[in-house]
């Protein structure tokens, strides 16, 4: 009697196989998570921008971005864009009620202005092109961004009357602004290799809190600002 035992679990066995292999998860070959790099304008932080410099060097903001892949199209991405700059005050001269004369008083300031920006961004990216496969792709973008500015100004002030120094005086200061923007755009990516992506991002952004940064070339918190980002991606996993 065991022999149409054995022949009964064979054939439960054998068709037992192909449904366990059918429930076996696939594997999938696509990366989740990348890093990149590259260069960053908008309109807090400017490339060449002179508004503090003296000494005609070019400014240039970078930016550092991490995504992870949530969906086959869906990628979460984080953004830091930072730039500084430190200028002197070069002997700048203050006249004191009124215009240069010989019995008018003034005082000059001597010593450094330090401005540092930073941009954080957290946006979602959601892919346009159907066919993955391809090299060129389109993205659709959407999220937030926090604009800081940090100024460290410290240097001496020295008063003067009738031609000569009376007082001098320390002086240190700091202010920082924080604005929050709604932040919308494209972008478009080329894949070079199966690891390297060239990217190009454009962004809008609208402030939501805080104030424009004053010096610049609109301070109304109500105007649309625009940035760009011009990269190299490295992605991770085969």
């Amino acid at each position: 009697m065991r022999l149409p035992q054995l022949a009964l679990g064979g054939l439960l066995l054998a068709a037992a196989l192909p449904a366990l292999a059918q429930t076996t998860p696939e594997t999938t070959a696509t990366p989740r998570f990348y890093v990149g790099l590259g260069a960053y304008n908008s309109y807090y932080q400017q490339i060449g921008n002179q508004l503090l410099s003296q000494d005609g060097s070019f400014r240039m903001p970078v930016q550092l971005t991490a995504g992870y892949l949530l969906r086959p199209r869906l990628t979460l991405q984080l953004g830091v864009a930072y730039s500084g700059s430190t200028a002197r005050y070069g002997q700048s001269t203050q006249f004191i009620g009124g215009a240069a004369g010989p019995n008018s008083s003034y005082y000059t300031l001597d010593g450094d202005y330090t401005q540092r920006q930073t941009s954080v961004s957290g946006l979602a990216r959601y892919t346009l092109t159907a066919n993955p496969s391809r090299r060129l792709q389109f993205d659709a973008l959407g999220g937030f961004t926090l604009e800081s500015r940090n100024i460290h100004s410290r240097g001496t002030q020295t008063t003067y009357i009738t031609g000569s120094p009376t007082n001098a005086s320390d002086f240190a200061f700091r202010r920082t602004q924080n604005t929050l923007l709604a932040t919308g755009g494209v972008g478009v990516r080329y894949r070079v290799s199966s690891r390297f992506e060239l990217t190009y991002d454009f962004l809008v952004s609208k402030a939501l809190t805080g104030q424009q940064y004053e010096g610049l070339n609109n301070p109304n918190k109500d105007v649309f600002t625009g940035s760009q980002a011009l990269g190299l991606r490295y992605r991770f996993g085969r």
